[in-house]
């Protein structure tokens, strides 16, 4: 590579001589002021190396001429010596200027939680739920490529300030109630749930079949009346588990039952699943979900049907459901519901019962919270040392006498105005967890300039990363000794964590970051264009995708399952969606991949195929620029401002697919640069549609003649071909270090909080060669970066 050839001898020769000639013979006439091409300007970019945007275009500069790009084979092509020369000029200008840049780095840096963070950490810290994504609850975080715990972009606001005494009020009552109340169980059967029958209990006694009762719900039917008390009842807040018997019966070659139940006035679902069970074999499910104040709760068939109304089949008037077969749960003139094999002509659900039970609080918690209230609140001694010990762990870090004075000064306020101990206390609470020093990590000290991070700010970057939380006590401990900071026993801390449950939570919080996959369902899709679209399917394309990365977690399998593989998890609504074969059990599971099924890795997720869809048709520049940052790491530039967007076919014209009309768009020059290079990665995956199904002609609504066969065929700019997505991915695992040195760079955005700059190119590449030794492997990617300069340095 050019780039490891020594610079030779220019370092103190100024840039008009150093520079100046080259970018003249080979790179100022496609990028000056009148050609511009890409939007890119080398005429006008700062020369001066201490500026970060500068500098970090000069890398991109670099970058170009290393890897052949400029100038363009058509052009004249300079000596390997001449980039040699200025690849080494430009490098060492770079590293200058990054040592100044350093050097004025602010002493302290200030990172607010996150509102995930924040509700791990409430729940870390007190064993109390509190959804900080509820409405009137916490702000929206704002986004930036995905990621939502960027430390520049997460300001706060005095709304912001409002809303954190509102929640610590909120919590501090759920954890230190006056009365705790008591956990009681609650049951509803088919009775209960199929309300206009509820009054024929003693009459289905006397005819023996009360025990043989069960509520039939067809396609889109739904019952309230399945919270755990009447709705009136004023429900303790805290976690609620549920327990439901259900069968689950899905039609040959159709979609699985679905069921769902949701609370109109929580405004969420509690629980949804595909449900497959035979008629006489049931199942019973299990979750748990928070539950508050009065309540309603439906169970609902979710999938699309014929009308459940009872000229269709559902059980009216004498009738009361026993079984399928049995004549007496339906009237001989309502619709069939079975075909002559006894096989269920629609998705059926058949329910038992539902139990609950709440509100649960583990010994745990109780502990936990008890360790932080005094035995004898009147004692100021016993209050002082409670108090510092909810201090220390609320701000993950040591607490001196005079930081906790104002707040023991609060609670020795509220006593002497005459005030409960136990309230007066709680004010106490509350002011430690109104403080910053609660929503921000702060990393550096304003009395010393410092590039280290310290061991308790190291066990915060340490646990925030690994577990969207506050650190542990095993943790603190770790830092209190000053032994974090020595290798060996980070990664013992490190290997700890990995295997604690908590870390579930990175596995869903960083590929949803990763992959934008909070962006699913922005664009929703045309209905009538795609009927068989729906929650649960949007849903279930999102857990794919971080299921599928929690499997390679588990597994410590290589990132290069993530550009291809034979393998992926699903469950039967998005089986039905894939036509795959139907799978023989409910929930997610891995399956093993056919060459027919034309799936494997997260390219050719439908949450990642639907992300670049505008409703109504596949975008190839999207899906394009989309590779081009997940895979690689690099974001094109954005495209002019005057560029007219692709129009749809006219009716008198012959049909032509999306690739077509990109075709004869790019032949504008202005545009031609940019989309020679992000083009063919979208182009890949045309054989999919906007919601991920595979397909081999392209539907165009409008226009004459037939619909156009999908051509997935493209070079890349290194002159590779491909045809198809297939041999695409294979493409892109053969470049397994260029995506592991995008993939330790997207990691160590997400760890650090952090755009990562040119300042921090050398670094993330020496993680990433590391990481080729284990061939990739996703803990050792984790491990590298952990126990690297990178992550223990502010």
């Amino acid at each position: 590579m050019a780039s490891c050839l020594p610079s030779l001898c220019l370092a103190a020769e100024p840039f008009d001589k150093a520079i100046q000639p080259f970018l003249a013979t080979h790179c100022l006439a496609c990028h000056d002021e009148t050609t511009q091409e890409g939007d890119f300007r080398i005429d006008t970019l700062s020369r001066d190396f201490q500026k970060q945007d500068g500098a970090q275009r000069w890398a991109e500069v670099i970058e170009r001429i290393n890897s052949g790009e400029m100038p363009p084979e058509d052009e004249v092509q300079p000596t390997e010596t001449e980039i040699a020369a200025v690849v080494g000029w430009l490098g060492d200008r770079i590293k200058e200027g990054k040592h100044a840049r350093m050097a004025k780095r602010a002493p302290v840096a200030h990172y607010r939680l996150s509102r995930e963070e924040y509700s791990n950490t409430i729940h870390d810290l007190l064993g109390v739920h509190y959804d900080a994504a509820a409405p009137g609850h916490m702000t929206e975080d704002p986004v930036w490529h995905g990621f939502e715990r960027i430390g520049s972009q997460l300001t706060l606001s005095p709304s912001h300030v409002e809303k954190y005494l509102r929640a610590a009020r909120e919590v501090l009552d759920n954890a230190y109630p006056e009365k705790p109340p008591k956990s009681k169980q609650y049951r509803k059967d088919a009775l209960d749930i199929d309300w206009p029958n509820r009054t024929k209990r003693e009459l289905l006694r006397e005819r023996g079949i009360l025990d043989q009762v069960r509520v039939l719900l067809w396609p889109g039917h739904k019952l309230p009346h399945a919270e755990p008390a009447h709705g009136s009842y004023k429900m303790p807040p805290g976690i609620y588990r549920g327990r439901m018997k259900i069968s689950g019966l899905k039609p040959k070659n159709g979609r699985p039952p679905h069921v769902k139940l949701y609370s109109k006035q929580l405004d969420r679902t509690l629980f949804e699943q595909d449900i497959l069970a035979p008629e006489d074999e049931p199942v019973i499910v299990e979750f748990e979900t928070y539950l508050e104040g009065k309540i309603t709760v439906s169970v609902e068939n979710a999938v699309p049907g014929p009308s459940n109304a009872g000229r269709s089949g559902r059980p009216t008037n004498q009738y009361v459901f026993t079984k399928l077969n049995n004549p007496n749960s339906r009237a001989p003139w309502q619709r069939k519901m079975t075909d002559e094999e006894g096989n269920a002509l629609y998705p059926f659900l058949i329910f038992d019962w539902l139990e609950w039970e709440g509100p649960i609080v583990s010994d745990e918690e109780l502990a936990r919270r008890a360790a932080f209230f005094p035995s004898n609140p009147k004692d100021l001694a016993d209050v002082k040392a409670s108090l510092q010990r909810f201090a220390e762990a609320a701000w993950r870090r040591p607490v001196t006498d005079e930081e906790l004075a104002p707040y023991l000064a609060i609670v020795e306020r509220e006593l002497g105005a005459g005030e409960p101990t136990r309230e007066a206390y709680k004010t106490g609470l509350l002011g430690v967890m109104a403080s910053k020093n609660f929503f921000y990590l702060t990393e550096g000290s304003a009395d010393q300039k410092r590039t280290e991070l310290d061991n308790f700010e190291l066990a915060s970057r340490l646990s925030y990363f690994l577990w969207s939380s506050m650190p542990d006590e095993e943790l603190l401990a770790a830092a209190r000794s000053k032994r974090l900071g020595d290798k060996d026993e980070l990664k013992r801390q490190l290997d700890r964590m990995l295997s604690d449950e908590k870390v579930a939570r990175f596995c869903e919080s960083f590929p949803r970051q990763w992959l934008q996959l909070g962006k699913v369902g922005m664009f929703p899709p045309d209905p009538k264009l795609f009927p068989d679209y729906d929650e649960w399917l949007e849903r279930s394309m999102i857990l794919e995708s971080t299921n599928f990365f929690a499997e390679v977690y588990n597994k410590n399998l290589s990132i290069g399952e993530f550009l291809d593989s034979d393998w992926t998890i699903v469950n039967p609504r998005l089986a039905w969606h894939y036509e795959m074969p139907s799978l023989p059990k409910s929930g997610f599971q891995r399956v093993t991949l056919k060459p027919d099924d034309h799936r494997g890795g997260i390219m050719t997720h439908a949450s990642v195929l639907s992300l670049t869809s505008d409703g109504t048709r596949h975008r190839p520049v999207h899906r394009g620029v989309l590779v081009s940052e997940a895979i690689f790491g690099k974001t094109p530039p954005s495209p002019p401002a005057n560029v007219d967007p692709i129009e749809p076919n006219p009716v008198t014209a012959p049909k032509a697919s999306v690739r077509m009309k990109l075709e004869a768009h790019a032949i504008h020059a202005s545009c031609a640069a940019c989309h020679r290079k992000i083009d063919p990665l979208g182009f890949a995956f045309d054989h999919y549609d906007a919601i991920g199904r595979w397909r081999t002609v392209e539907i165009v609504p409008d226009g004459k003649g037939k619909n156009p066969t999908v051509n997935a065929t493209g070079v890349l700019p290194d002159g590779r071909a491909f045809d198809g997505p297939d041999q695409f991915k294979r493409l892109l695992r053969d470049d397994l270090d260029l995506f592991g040195e995008a993939f330790v760079e997207t990691l160590a955005t997400y760890a650090l909080r952090r755009a990562m700059t040119v300042d921090d190119r050398e670094q993330i590449r020496a993680i990433a060669a590391q990481c080729e030794n284990d061939d990739y492997r996703l803990k050792a990617v984790i491990e590298n970066l952990v126990t690297s300069d990178l992550f223990r340095t502010r």
